[in-house]
């Protein structure tokens, strides 16, 4: 009785046995599977990590964020694409350069030239001191030097707002009174038609609020001046302003540069 007792249960417990081990059997394969996925993974989201920071330099370098206008930016979106990044997480990473890219305040700088011509900077930053200080330096080599805001009273200023919607002029006219614009006309903006919003200078956001509560699709906001009263500079001094602008075009935060030079 004792030897058959025994019997049962060696069969009994080396069919436990067995089980627990094709169990950690399975276990351990299914470890080795997850340490290779996890390792996988880990080299994949350090290339897309890389990739990342590569888009990030390649739009701070050019000062442009859109691939379309940037070769090195677009050959590192074929190199994501390439590298199967996921569409959504390619287009988070270009988003987020692109909002770096406009973040800061636009600030404005005027600038007295030896020849008459004044030139109006259009600045984008959160911190104007430096840049400030970049534009002196480049001023006091080119016997110019940055002047009071007064000078602003030479231009016409304002902020044009370029929105589309499937309405006539008239009603568009009164959307404008309505969103406090001070104009509006018909424009162009990439050969399709749309309005053109005259707001205060530098200060669009309270008529785009009310354009789009409107039911119109902004599409750009630039700020534009123009002079009222401009000069003519001889072939030596345009050559003097032009080399001036040149220098002052390369700092990146300044994003454009307007004159009182009459039009050619």
């Amino acid at each position: 009785m004792s030897y058959r007792l025994n019997i049962l249960l060696f069969n009994k417990y080396k069919n436990v046995l067995i089980q627990e081990s094709k169990r950690y059997a399975g276990h351990s394969k299914w470890q080795n599977i997850k340490a290779t996925k996890q390792s996988h993974d880990s080299a994949k989201s350090l290339l897309f990590k890389t990739l990342a920071s590569k888009m990030k330099v390649a739009a701070e370098e050019t000062g442009n964020p859109d691939p379309e206008f940037n070769s090195k930016l677009a050959n590192l979106v074929d190199q994501a694409k390439k590298a199967n990044m996921p569409a959504s997480t390619l287009k988070s990473i270009l988003s987020k350069i692109q909002n770096k890219q406009e973040d800061g305040q636009t600030h404005i700088l005027t600038v007295r030239t030896n020849v008459k011509v004044v030139l109006i900077l259009h600045v984008l930053t959160d911190n104007l001191t430096p840049v400030r200080s970049n534009v002196n330096t480049i001023l006091r080599k080119a016997n110019a030097k940055i002047s009071d805001k007064s000078v602003l009273s030479m231009f016409d200023c304002a902020s044009y707002i370029a929105a589309s919607k499937d309405c006539s002029l008239d009603q568009a006219m009164e959307n404008a009174i309505e969103a406090d614009a001070q104009d509006v006309e018909e424009g162009k903006y990439e050969d399709d038609k749309c309005f053109m919003f005259k707001t205060d200078f530098l200060f669009p956001d309270k008529v785009i609020t009310q354009l789009r509560s409107l039911g119109y699709e902004i599409l750009s906001t630039e700020n534009i001046c123009m002079p009222t009263a401009t000069v003519e500079p001889n072939e030596e001094e345009l050559t003097y302003i032009n080399g001036l602008k040149q220098k002052l075009s390369e700092i990146r935060e300044i994003k454009k540069i307007e004159d009182n030079i009459v039009s050619s």
